[in-house]
């Protein structure tokens, strides 16, 4: 059954499998969701064999003792998954996450040319960002496959579990997993500037002592990538600031004013022929003024608008402005754009032939 499903999946460059039981198995392809009704409904003790084909027995134990278990599995035709097993009504249930197995460039995945630019930073904090299912693995597996392909670094990854699997070229990478090479992030943190790393990969800042261990790193002259479940700079800058009281946001403000290099934050949109989806990306880089903006608390909503100011100057774009370029191109329609873009009128006057900034000039105007 499994094999089954891991085939079709494949078949159906499917993004995502889920499997639980007493209900049909699902795949999700190009961010829809389908149910398999082809296939049998899952009872327990097909759920039981499948437990049994991707889980050890001490794996087996650990997830029904925490309810909740993280493990990367290659499966007998060589894709790799991310799996989340869970327990749902008293039952095992599976979301399985399929990882391709080439590393795919910055180029072939449609996010723009400034994106090298941000991997060539020497130090300080680069955060990717957005919803899950929107590729902020696969971004940072091209990121760090440009820095492997060109630069001689110490590249140390700390993920839970491994997703990308890399081969060095100029690079020496090595990858950690929790819990088989380490207990924990924090644990990994603590020793992790003790390994001569240039740059370190963490898998998500999801706590106030990750971003303490990632501020450090980045202030001792490392180059510090991770991402965040946040839609966009705006909201990024703000959730770590809420990780900490009020009595040391401040502190963290001037950290993240130092230490921030860029956020880049993206959503997978539907092409326009409904056939596979298109990356948007807003990316803000921490120019002087924008710096201002971090530490002054008054100043934060500031952020959208230094962005899209900053497009021609620093390589910037709002999302707003990488939807626009992405309808212009004609890759997404019309109805796409618009359903994405926070401000409609933009791509409402494209559509009627006004470029991108006079539509926004335009519309200031009216305001």
């Amino acid at each position: 059954m499994l094999n089954k499903l891991f085939e079709l999946a494949k078949k159906e460059n499917a993004s995502d499998l889920h499997i639980k039981v007493d209900g049909y198995p699902g795949i999700r392809i190009n961010g829809k969701l389908n149910l398999l009704k082809d296939f049998e409904i899952m009872t327990s003790e097909i759920m039981e064999k499948i437990l049994n084909e991707i889980l050890n027995e001490e794996e087996k134990k650990e997830f029904f003792k925490n309810k909740n278990y993280d493990i990367a599995y290659t499966s007998k035709i060589k894709d790799r998954y991310r799996i989340n097993l869970f327990i749902q009504q008293g039952k095992p249930a599976l979301a399985m996450r399929r990882i391709a197995n080439k590393i795919l460039t910055i180029k072939e995945l449609g996010l723009p040319d400034e994106i090298k630019e941000i991997a060539k930073e020497k130090r300080g904090l680069i955060l990717v960002t957005g919803a899950a299912g929107n590729g902020k693995s696969t971004t940072i597996s091209a990121m760090i496959e440009y820095i492997n392909n060109n630069n001689s670094k110490n590249i140390i990854t700390l993920e839970d579990p491994i997703e990308y699997i890399f081969k060095e070229d100029k690079s020496i990478i090595n990858q950690r997993e929790i819990p088989y090479d380490m207990n924990n992030y924090d644990e990994a943190l603590k020793y992790i500037l003790r390994q001569d790393p240039d740059i370190i990969f963490i898998g998500e800042l999801r706590d106030k002592e990750t971003i303490d261990a990632a501020m450090k790193a980045s202030e001792t002259g490392h180059l510090v990538v991770s991402t965040l479940h946040t839609v966009n700079s705006y909201q990024t800058i703000n959730r770590i600031i809420n990780f900490y009281p009020s009595m040391e946001q401040k502190q963290i403000r001037l950290q993240l004013a130092d230490n921030l290099k860029s956020v880049i934050s993206q959503r997978l949109l539907p092409k326009k022929d409904d056939v596979g989806r298109v990356i948007a990306v807003e990316i803000m880089k921490t120019t002087p003024t924008i710096r201002e903006v971090i530490v002054n608390i008054d100043r934060i909503e500031e952020i959208p608008i230094l962005i899209k100011k900053g497009k021609e100057i620093y390589g910037m774009q709002t999302f707003d402005q990488s939807i626009s370029s992405l309808y212009l191109d004609n890759k997404i329609s019309y109805e796409i754009a618009l359903e994405a873009a926070t401000i409609k009128k933009d791509i409402e006057l494209l559509k009627s032939g006004i470029s991108s900034g006079s539509a926004s000039d335009f519309y200031n105007e009216m305001m």
